[in-house]
């Protein structure tokens, strides 16, 4: 057994092109994702009407131009800035009124685009905050009774990056082991390969765990290389035991892998194989969570995914590495992925084939 596992690992080796993607997909998610900053504060595009001849409009301008992430721009004409507004090259218009009534407060209309929700949200809080220093001003109120102070403390923050890097190793074990095990499978069907070793001594299990030992040595290595990445390189969080997440990288393969048998089994080419593969992997890789969590799909597209054998183990994952438990805390979902295991292999059993016709 030991020197069918070592052959094995020879026979990745040498297929130099098809171990370069294998490793280098999901490092360039990691990347990508990486140079992004998902805590940055949105740019808003203001426009202040009547400032010019409003009492209260040049502090209200230097208020908002004090906030680095607001691009102020004054204009004379509301008919301008709403058309402006209406078509997506402002996000928040302010009215400000002529004159400040000594009866009551003004009020300064603040219109904005609805469906710019995180700027929308940004954007009406900080101008509120302007707005109250402007009348506490107003007031006479030169040392407020009650002041914030606000005093960073360290703790465990967790971000989108934090949130998608156990995702990305997810989606690089499922897809190393379904697309990568089905074409590698099916290219030994089209090569006589299979149908050769049904003719010698070796027991064809053998040779097919020999093959499913070294798959599982490659993606521990992926999940390695993904994780390195994604911590060192662009400042990742892992709150939980590694070690844990690598015992789930495993127990994941082996639904994969499963998975890719039966893929291979359907499949008469290798391409049809990848074909095949990825239309088994892309709705998990984007209805599963590894982008998005999946509370936030409709209620009964949340339900049906639940059942995908890619959503207990990313939910295992995150449990581990963002709430830095123990892999103890996933009894329910490591219930589920062993479920997986068995319905996976039988189906694996069902439709593998050895031969081009069955």
């Amino acid at each position: 057994m030991r020197k069918l596992f070592v052959a094995s690992m020879k026979m990745l080796y040498r297929d130099r092109q098809s171990l370069f993607w294998a490793l280098a997909f999901p490092v360039i998610f990691v990347v990508v994702f990486g140079l992004f900053d998902f805590n940055q504060a949105p740019n808003v595009r203001i426009d202040v009407v009547g400032a010019d001849r409003a009492p209260i409009g040049p502090a209200l301008v230097q208020g908002l131009d004090r906030v680095d992430s607001f691009d102020v721009h004054r204009t004379a004409s509301e008919g301008i800035a709403r058309k402006d507004l209406a078509e997506g090259d402002v996000d928040v218009v302010l009215a400000v009124p002529a004159q400040t009534p000594a009866a009551g407060p003004a009020g300064i209309e603040v219109l904005y685009n609805r469906s710019n929700f995180t700027s929308n949200q940004f954007a009406l809080t900080t101008i509120r905050q302007v707005v109250d220093g402007m009348n506490l001003r107003a007031a006479g109120v030169s040392r407020p009774a009650l002041v914030v102070e606000a005093k960073a403390v360290q703790a465990k923050t967790v971000d989108y990056y934090d949130f998608i890097l156990p995702g990305l190793v997810a989606m690089g074990v499922m897809n190393i082991s379904i697309v990568g095990m089905g074409v590698a499978v099916a290219r030994y069907r089209e090569q006589r390969i299979l149908k050769r070793i049904l003719a010698t001594p070796l027991r064809p299990i053998r040779f097919l765990a020999a093959q499913v030992l070294a798959r599982l040595v490659l993606s521990v290595v992926q999940s390695a290389l993904i994780l390195g990445v994604g911590v060192f390189a662009f400042g990742g969080h892992v709150y939980g035991n590694v070690l844990w997440l690598f015992v789930l990288v495993v127990l994941g393969n082996l639904v994969f892998l499963n998975l890719g048998f039966a893929v291979a089994g359907r499949a008469s080419t290798p391409d049809a194989a990848q074909g095949l593969g990825q239309a088994v992997a892309l709705p998990m890789m984007f209805f599963s969570g590894v982008f998005f969590p999946v509370e936030t799909l409709p209620k009964v597209v949340e339900t049906l995914v639940r059942y995908l054998p890619l959503t207990p183990l990313l939910d295992a994952m995150r449990t581990v590495a963002v709430d830095g438990k123990s892999i103890t805390a996933t009894g329910a979902q490591l219930l589920q992925v062993g479920i997986w295991v068995l319905v996976s292999f039988w189906l694996a059993t069902r439709l593998f084939r050895f031969s081009e016709t069955r």
